[in-house]
């Protein structure tokens, strides 16, 4: 050996060892960021009205774009309530989001409900009905009562892709990890 002399200070790489674990044993303010951000991403999602790869969610049907009345070009959203119960939350250092209303995976997958034949009792005015007006009034307004018997039917709902990312959305939660871990580097 030619009189060259390596020291190596172990406090700093231990000290450095030590934050990383101590990031990575309670991920929760990393965990948080990703939430947060998962609400943007699909917050625009239902602005823009497509899937996470980018594609339009398929459109309305003719008959229900006719009957709705709120909102009529927007898709999944009628007074917003799939979109405004988005949530996040982080149980056992895992990061869970979605909603909690049950239609949301039947947009998200697609599927047919089947509705059973009912009876229903529909009430009228009896000068409306002379008049040709076939239209139902409140109970409270009615001197007429029938009862009417409605077919069973489905209704089939095509799958519009509302949940995930896209791979640049994955990109960005991938660099929300990394500087998380260089911040605690640097601590």
């Amino acid at each position: 050996m030619a009189g060259a002399t390596l020291t190596f200070d172990y406090q700093d790489a231990l000290s450095t060892l030590l934050a990383t674990h101590a990031a990575l044993s309670d991920p929760t303010p990393l965990l948080s960021d990703m939430g947060e951000k998962l609400l943007e991403f699909h917050q625009q999602r239902f602005r823009d009205q497509t899937a996470p790869d980018g594609t339009p969610w398929a459109p309305l049907s003719a008959r229900y774009k006719k009957r709705k009345r709120k909102n009529q070009d927007k898709i999944l959203t009628l007074d917003g309530p799939l979109r405004n119960t988005l949530r996040w939350q982080i149980a056992a250092q895992e990061l869970l989001f979605g909603t909690d209303r049950p239609y949301g995976a039947i947009h998200q997958f697609g599927g047919t409900i089947e509705m059973p034949a009912r009876s229903q009792q529909a009430y009228y005015q009896q000068d409306r009905i002379a008049a040709g007006d076939h239209r139902f009034v409140r109970k409270s307004k009615s001197d007429f009562a029938q009862w009417h018997t409605l077919p069973a039917y489905k209704i089939t709902i095509p799958a519009r892709e509302w949940l995930g990312v896209s791979a640049q959305e994955g990109d960005r939660l991938v660099e929300l990890a990394r500087n998380y871990l260089q911040r605690s580097l640097k601590q």
